[in-house]
């Protein structure tokens, strides 16, 4: 089984356009949330998110061309890869080499894909309003009126066909789409493929741009979002608020990476995905995400008391915060290890959250500082035996635990490490 290690990283988010930005503005406190600029919402009750700021497509993809077949939050994933790619030196160390054909064909791409978006379906709307019930004239109108490329631009796995076509990579390649751990899952499954040997290196990368209208419309009518804030594991704590972004790491072999001379800035040590077998609530006892985190620590061959600090899914809805905290204080006992979160400051990205929560564990470890969730005030009772704190803490080792969770009680867990021999 081949040791797999985390080359290069990058990510683009609500609160910064890579990852250092990203890092500081969560160690200063700062929230990415804020009222919605991309639509009017000045008579809507729930107005917050977690938007790029100043988004300039022209500005995040290398190739323009894509432009016309590309959606905002293919932008968003592509960008990722860009950073994650220059950040591990691995294209030039490909381009160094005599003949690239091995390199290539076994490079793979693993994607935490949103899938589609309600607003990719407003090309649509004149045609339907003019049509009124008459399907033919909506059939003849919607030929003129809708663009050309629209299929091309809302094909879920776009991220992953032009990391592959723009770079070349032939390796093995999956599109993860699971909700809310599909970042999480697209790790575990290319960690699958690196540790049997399939592949020598993987680029992984989880997207998102959930802040729209319809988005707003639909996660509010199910009471899954706050009008306010985000406050995760506090006793006033209401809700959920949506965001978008991306991020992407380069995972390879561990002898791989030696081999190029690569620098290491960490180890995934294991993974895991359970599912609960609901349509959308979490079980109240956590029992799901008891299973992934035991399961995630089997792979990993740790214990629970090697684990130094973990990043809770923490998303701030009343049953989700409650039964994280059961599944946490099973596991590991009450306050025995430093929890923190960082949906107060980035937005719920859901599909993207899983890869760049994972970055965020990463530095987190690496510079011994687990962030304080500033938006916490009061801790709620039914959270009380989580060791979470408004300021920050330290690391009590190098291990870290990453939760996400997803709809239909899908849970993903991923152990991190920077002590790497």
């Amino acid at each position: 089984m081949h040791r797999i290690v985390v080359t290069g990283f990058g990510c683009i988010t609500a609160t910064g356009t890579d990852v250092e930005a990203t890092w500081q503005a969560v160690l200063a406190g700062e929230s990415g949330i804020q009222p919605v600029s991309s639509w009017d919402t000045t008579d809507w009750k729930y107005h917050l998110a977690g938007e790029i700021k100043d988004y300039q497509p022209r500005t995040l993809v290398s190739d323009r061309k894509l432009l016309k077949v590309i959606s905002r939050q293919d932008v968003l994933g592509l960008n990722a890869v860009d950073q994650a790619l220059a950040h591990s030196g691995m294209l030039e160390y490909r381009d160094s080499l005599e003949d690239p054909t091995s390199f290539n064909d076994r490079t793979g791409v693993f994607v935490g894909s949103p899938g589609t978006k309600y607003r990719q379906q407003h090309d649509y709307l004149q045609s339907l309003a003019e049509a009124g019930e008459n399907i033919s004239v909506f059939g003849s109108e919607a030929m003129d009126q809708v663009h050309p490329m629209w299929l091309l631009r809302t094909l879920p796995n776009n991220v992953l066909a032009y990391t592959g076509i723009g770079h070349g990579f032939k390796g093995a390649n999956e599109n993860v789409t699971a909700h809310g751990i599909s970042g999480a899952q697209a790790i575990a499954e290319a960690c699958r493929y690196l540790e049997a040997g399939a592949i020598d290196r993987a680029v992984v990368v989880g997207y998102d741009s959930v802040s729209e209208s319809e988005a707003l419309v639909y996660y509010a009518s199910m009471g899954l979002l706050s009008p306010r804030a985000l406050k995760p594991f506090d006793r006033d704590r209401d809700g959920t608020i949506l965001g978008e972004g991306a991020g992407a790491m380069v995972l390879e072999a561990k002898d791989v990476a030696m081999e190029r001379g690569a620098r290491i800035h960490g180890e995934v040590l294991g993974t895991s995905v359970s599912a609960e077998g609901g349509i959308l609530s979490v079980r109240e006892d956590g029992e799901g995400l008891v299973r992934a985190i035991r399961a995630s620590l089997e792979d990993a061959g740790r214990k629970p008391e090697e684990i130094g600090m973990i990043t809770a899914h923490a998303n701030g809805s009343k049953p989700s915060d409650a039964s994280e905290a059961l599944a946490i204080g099973e596991v590991f006992g009450a306050s025995s290890v430093p929890v923190t979160g960082f949906k107060w400051s980035l937005g719920h990205t859901v599909a993207a959250s899983g890869v760049i929560e994972g970055i965020l564990t990463l530095s987190s470890l690496r510079e011994r500082r687990v962030p304080g969730i500033a938006s916490l005030e009061n801790l709620a009772p039914d959270c009380s035996d989580l060791m979470v704190s408004a300021d920050e803490q330290s690391p009590r080792s190098s291990l870290g635990l990453l939760t996400t969770r997803g709809f239909a009680g899908l849970n993903s867990c991923v152990v991190f490490s920077t002590d790497v021999d």
